[in-house]
């Protein structure tokens, strides 16, 4: 049985081009219909647009990311450790001011357009924690491979990030090192959620050939063994 469909025949489509955008106009029964649609060469293989999010887009969406985090708090959920200068800089970009920053401190020379300020902050560039990492430790390491330096403060030195967070920041701008690092659950009596910055570390040694190693156990997992 071969069905008719006369009432929304596509009679044209035609493709015009309006401010970097590609429009697609179709004619349907007499009736003609608009959509906008990002230019072809600026569009990922999900369908995504990988046109650069604004300021303002970029910090609604990270406080939306963290705001979810917040309310779904359990044992496992990564974190990423961010070096604050760098995200000093961020929160700056996006105009993030002190009564709302994301790690609780910012420096009085923010330059993005709030209040009184008339001058844009530069976009920072790629997220560096090079900084909040040891010296020697592999650039293009991940997770725990990589040594955090000693009494390091969080807050002054470095914030974490839901993973979310991390996955939008790492989008937008690369760099790293990647730095995860888990949730647990800590204390008897009174539970409270932590973020484990300084899992314990192993050096083992082989006698046999003197090879070494690193093994990194969770806080948790060696008081298991106790």
């Amino acid at each position: 049985m071969i069905w008719v469909i006369s009432r929304f025949i596509v009679e044209a489509y035609k493709k015009v081009s309006d401010s970097g955008k590609d429009k697609i106009v179709e004619k349907t029964g007499g009736n003609s219909s608009i959509m906008t649609i990002p230019d072809s060469g600026c569009v990922m293989e999900n369908g995504a647009s990988c046109l650069p999010c604004t300021p303002e887009e970029e910090k609604k969406i990270v406080t939306d990311l963290r705001n979810e985090s917040e309310r779904n708090l359990k044992e496992g959920n990564l974190y990423f450790v961010i070096s604050s200068s760098w995200f000093r800089k961020w929160e700056r970009y996006v105009g993030i001011d002190g009564d709302e920053n994301l790690i609780g401190n910012q420096s009085s020379d923010s330059r993005h357009i709030n209040g009184a300020s008339s001058v844009v902050a530069e976009r920072p560039g790629p997220i560096d924690n090079s900084d909040i990492v040891e010296n020697g430790s592999d650039s293009d390491g991940k997770g725990n491979d990589i040594q955090l330096r000693r009494v390091l403060m969080e807050g002054q030195d470095y914030v974490l990030v839901p993973q979310g967070v991390w996955e939008k920041l790492h989008g937008w701008y690369k760099g790293g090192p990647e730095l995860p690092r888990k949730m647990i659950l800590q204390g008897v009596y009174h539970k409270k959620f932590d973020v484990e910055v300084y899992p314990l570390c192993l050096k083992l040694i082989d006698s046999r050939d003197e090879s070494q190693s690193t093994i990194w156990l969770s806080r948790k997992v060696w008081l298991s063994f106790a």
